[in-house]
């Protein structure tokens, strides 16, 4: 496989706050201006398409989607080859923490199989939203605690797993779909209304918030204050 160097590996949750939100054509916007192209797993498509539309679910988000993928805006990635890096990054990411002497489950497939895309093919950026894998790239000791909180219960971490994970996602930038719009609003995307700019970003990112995008309504309010 092998993409530019401005790839960004996409997971569903990201992709389906902004196919719910109608803001998947912002990916058109920033492959024009920046040079962006977008890739997802195999997985990933089963996840936010395939499975949706086989079972009714969530299917007008699986369709915008499926329709990005037919325009060429999303490339799905042949993920036969990431079989074996999915299979590492799941093992050693579900062997980071253990409580009552059994490791924690925190990876599903669809997001260790974007990981194991970036990484495999030397992507830097990963579009995910999905709270818990950023903060395991992010802030594991952060999580760690969090977790324990949660639970009532103590949490071990496995040194040994967590540096080699780190090891894996060190080089990674993580971002959300809440700044993917950010990032759309100053290349000029919300221009399109007409003198209601400011009112549509704010509006895009508190849609994003509801339909699944992890941000606080402090980080909104920071943003629109900052903007003219």
């Amino acid at each position: 496989m092998k993409y530019n160097g401005n790839s960004i590996a996409c997971d569903s949750s990201a992709l389906i706050s902004l196919a719910d939100t109608c803001f998947l054509d912002a990916l058109a916007e920033l492959r024009k201006s920046t040079g962006n192209h977008f890739v997802m797993s195999e997985s990933v498509k089963f996840e936010c398409v395939d499975n949706p539309l086989r079972t009714k679910s969530h299917t007008l988000p699986a369709i915008r989607i499926k329709l990005a993928i037919n325009e060429g805006l999303l490339t799905v990635a042949d993920s036969s080859q990431l079989k074996r890096a999915t299979d590492d990054m799941l093992w050693i990411a579900n062997n980071i923490f253990y409580c009552d002497d059994r490791p924690m489950s925190i990876l599903h497939r669809g997001e260790a199989e974007t990981l194991a895309l970036a990484a495999e093919v030397g992507l830097g950026s990963v579009l995910i939203d999905e709270r818990t894998t950023r903060m395991l790239v992010e802030d594991p000791a952060t999580l760690g605690r969090h977790l324990q909180e949660e639970i009532g219960k103590h949490i071990r971490t496995n040194g040994k797993y967590l540096e080699r994970f780190q090891q894996l996602t060190g080089n990674m930038q993580l971002f959300r779909s809440c700044e993917l719009m950010i990032i759309a609003y100053e290349k000029g995307y919300f221009k399109k209304f007409n003198g209601l700019e400011k009112q549509a970003i704010e509006a895009a990112l508190y849609g994003l918030k509801f339909a699944g995008c992890s941000v606080g309504f402090g980080e909104i309010e920071e943003f629109t204050r900052s903007i003219a």
